[in-house]
């Protein structure tokens, strides 16, 4: 595997979010325990719509700079963690149960940080 097929596996998996979200978007908020209203649906929407926006830049990265992906893996890193750190914060501060599908989703995150931090250098 390199950076390139790691960023376009990425990009790919915020596309599947994505389509998560737009097709079944009770079904993903009730796996972190909160409930889709039609208060939450324009946040909601604009959250996938930014989500839609950073798979597309990452998945275009692979085409614009082929040669210097190494230079993003550092970047990618810190960005696959930023998830993590904000799921945790949610649970430490109460806003979400501590769930299942809290340790499924920090797990890949935690698995595609590693991943990008061990291939900077190839």
């Amino acid at each position: 595997m390199n950076i390139k097929l790691l960023l376009r596996i990425y990009a790919g998996l915020m596309a599947l979010m994505i389509l998560g979200g737009v097709f079944a978007p009770e079904a993903m908020m009730e796996g972190f325990g909160m409930t889709y209203t039609k208060e939450v649906a324009p946040i909601f929407h604009f959250a996938m719509m930014g989500q839609a926006l950073f798979a597309l830049l990452t998945f275009l990265l692979t085409t614009w700079m082929p040669e210097d992906l190494d230079k993003i893996a550092m970047t990618y890193t810190a960005l696959a963690l930023v998830p993590v750190l904000l799921n945790i914060y949610h649970v430490i501060s109460g806003v979400l149960p501590l769930v299942g599908a809290f340790y499924v989703e920090n797990g890949i995150w935690i698995v595609f940080a590693s991943l990008f931090f061990m291939y900077r250098k190839k």
